[in-house]
């Protein structure tokens, strides 16, 4: 059986494992919506395991505040209170600000032009009108940054916030429209690592954050 490295140790590379990250990722990107329910037999059909695997990687993620259990065979993404959400929108601002500050030095020309490319991308979903597209590409743009930053600590914290976020922010983007989420700062981002300036580049990760906040005034 191979391992994979997390963090500072390693963890069994298994049929739950691997569906737990895919699940993470579908999350953090806003597939399930506040209120859906999951059933562990649905997600086990889905990815072709047994329900072992599957009940798993579930009752992972109810540990990390991400699901919550509906009854004996069912699990509920969570609907977050206005105030619960602003306060995760308030934890991510502040982490990842940091992040982005820990990060900067180790991002290079490569890094930039895959944030261009990524940023392209997002503004013709917002275009289109297509939040499934924006919240994926959204995700990848800032994750691209934060695990530059080679933290152990705040990393892994963020990647939390971010499993409440994703089914919320997707519901509230829908909502709203695209319109809600044109201002383009991740062109502030891309054009403040351009030219080397790391307090323009945190201030514009900031204002992105801020965006979302704006959403529930």
């Amino acid at each position: 059986m191979e391992l994979q490295t997390q963090g500072e140790g390693f963890s069994p590379d298994t049929a739950a494992t691997r569906l737990h990250r895919e699940l993470r990722k579908r999350l953090c990107e806003g597939d399930f919506a506040p209120g859906d329910l999951i059933s562990i037999r649905r997600i086990a059909t889905e990815y072709g395991t047994s329900a072992m695997p599957a009940r798993e990687a579930l009752r992972w993620l109810v540990t990390e505040g991400a699901l919550v259990f509906s009854d004996s065979r069912k699990i509920r993404v969570p609907e977050l209170s206005r105030e619960r959400f602003h306060e995760v929108l308030f934890a991510r601002k502040s982490l990842e600000t940091e992040l982005s500050r820990q990060a900067f030095p180790w991002l290079n020309a490569e890094d930039l032009a895959a944030l261009e490319s990524i940023d392209t991308r997002i503004n013709a979903a917002i275009e289109a009108g297509d939040m499934q597209a924006y919240m994926r590409g959204n995700h990848r743009f800032h994750f691209l940054i934060y695990r530059r930053s080679r933290s152990r600590v705040l990393l892994p914290l963020v990647e939390l916030l971010w499993l409440q976020y994703g089914p919320s922010m997707r519901q509230i983007g829908t909502r709203w429209g695209a319109s809600s989420i044109a201002d383009d700062h991740h062109r502030d981002v891309t054009q403040a690592l351009s030219r080397g300036d790391r307090e323009g580049f945190c201030n514009a990760i900031a204002a992105d954050i801020e965006q979302g906040m704006r959403l529930l005034e």
